[in-house]
């Protein structure tokens, strides 16, 4: 057996953000990873992250704070709580609100780049969500940080197990019966479990816990799991919220129309209002619609798609090609390209207030759709947790010698609806956990 001082399973923000973190407080760490790079979901996400006070505001003159960020966590909390039984940490809510800042500044330290702010009235009362200039940051950034560090990452090696000496936590056994000692403890990191039907349908009725999921294929609930069996208090696990299936960044970019050709919502607002508007369609049928330009320049994206999307030349062949109205759809684009090329910071039949950049409009042929699906994204359950990220019992014990980040992490996650808080809440928690593991607080 390999024995490290810190064990960490799961190589996406949060399991980089700890292991950066413990290495730098000069423990030993080794980084497991089921894939074959890091960066987990962030990496093929949208990007969006959320801090509050940090240098970017301050360059716009925003007047923010971590109190108002709570607020507005507490507020999405309130829109949610008639849907799920929600158990929300105000007080690790609070902490990632103070130091959200002090990771951006880290981030923009490790060279991450953020293009601009993303607007979300509705949830984030003041501009605080921006977006990462490129997703494969999460990948490179942390790669070259960690190796710096003298982070040990092991990839495809996936834990299954989790060890104990007495009553305490002392390492993992992988897919392979591999064993990794952690002298200090080990951190769950291994992401959500959308990716496992058969978990899902322990919290889902069974025709939606087979809905279909974005991101990678190993958010599998290993953690959840591991953790769940030495005794770990797993809440909000209920809260796998709909959502129509598309990239933000893809989003940004397209505009959504119905079977006659029309527009019907705000293709950018609050995910659950996304859900109602589509199924508030005939026969729940619509699609994106998008130009070639978008189509090759986030063709990741596109791919990801749960169905394929389909091209015409022009509006006409396209709407043939979807099956509605050539003269609507005309009509349909021409509006939406007189609004994103003139600049206005909101749209005047919806009030959609994001926008792609640059603001073309859907010009370049061919152009594309692709059907509009429901499918989940962001499970919000998982563990709770001490202030310093150790993983709680179901009489609030903590458990020696075991921690969690990230998506393994149940009480800040309800709020996600807000937009950019799983990714900075992952990279902000990791940080607290991993300092605290390599110090050896139990």
């Amino acid at each position: 057996m390999e024995t490290f001082d810190v064990v960490i399973v799961g190589g996406g923000p949060g399991g980089s953000a700890a292991a950066l973190a413990a290495a730098r407080s000069g423990a030993s760490v080794v980084l497991l990873e089921a894939d074959k790079q890091l960066g987990g979901n962030a990496a093929r996400s949208t990007g969006y992250v959320a801090f509050a006070d940090f240098d970017m505001q301050g360059d716009i003159g925003a007047d923010d704070s971590p109190e108002q960020y709570l607020a507005d966590m507490q507020a999405e909390i309130d829109r949610q709580k008639h849907r799920y039984g929600l158990i929300f940490d105000v007080d690790l809510a609070q902490r990632y609100a103070e130091d959200s800042a002090a990771t951006y500044q880290e981030l923009v330290e490790l060279g991450f780049r953020f293009d601009r702010f993303l607007p979300r009235p509705v949830q984030h009362t003041v501009d605080r969500m921006v977006s990462v200039a490129d997703t494969a940051m999460f990948t490179a950034c942390f790669e070259s940080a960690l190796a710096d560090a003298g982070v040990d990452v092991r990839y495809k090696t996936r834990a299954v197990r989790l060890l104990q000496d007495d009553d305490r936590i002392s390492g993992v056994v992988s897919d392979t019966c591999r064993r990794f000692g952690a002298a200090n403890g080990v951190i769950l990191a291994a992401g959500g479990y959308q990716a496992n039907p058969d978990l899902r349908s322990r919290f889902q009725p069974e025709a939606k816990a087979s809905t279909p999921y974005l991101g990678t294929e190993f958010c599998r609930g290993d953690g959840h799991l591991m953790g769940l069996a030495v005794g770990g208090d797993l809440i909000n696990m209920t809260m796998i919220p709909p959502l129509v299936m598309v990239g933000s960044a893809l989003v940004e970019d397209a505009i959504a129309v119905n079977r006659h050709g029309r527009r019907f919502h705000d293709e950018a607002g609050p995910y659950d209002d996304r859900v109602a508007a589509l199924e508030a369609q005939s026969d729940q049928q619509a699609w994106y619609v998008f130009d070639n330009r978008i189509a090759q320049e986030k063709a990741q994206l596109v791919d990801e798609m749960p169905e394929p999307a389909v091209s015409g030349t022009d509006a006409a062949e396209l709407a043939a090609a979807i099956g509605c109205d050539a003269n609507s759809l005309s009509q349909t684009l021409g509006r939406w390209n007189q609004t994103a090329q003139s600049g206005t910071n909101r749209d005047p039949e919806f009030g959609r207030v994001i926008f792609g950049e640059p603001r073309t409009g859907i010009v370049e042929p061919p152009l594309w759709a692709a059907p509009m699906v429901v499918g989940i994204n962001f499970p919000a359950g998982g563990f709770r947790v001490s202030a310093d990220m150790q993983v709680l019992d179901v009489f609030g014990d903590a458990i020696p010698g075991l921690y969690a980040v990230g998506d393994c992490v149940g009480g800040v996650s309800p709020a996600i609806g807000l937009g950019g808080v799983k990714i900075t809440a992952a990279l902000t928690l990791g940080r607290i956990a991993g300092r605290a593991v390599a110090n050896g607080q139990q």
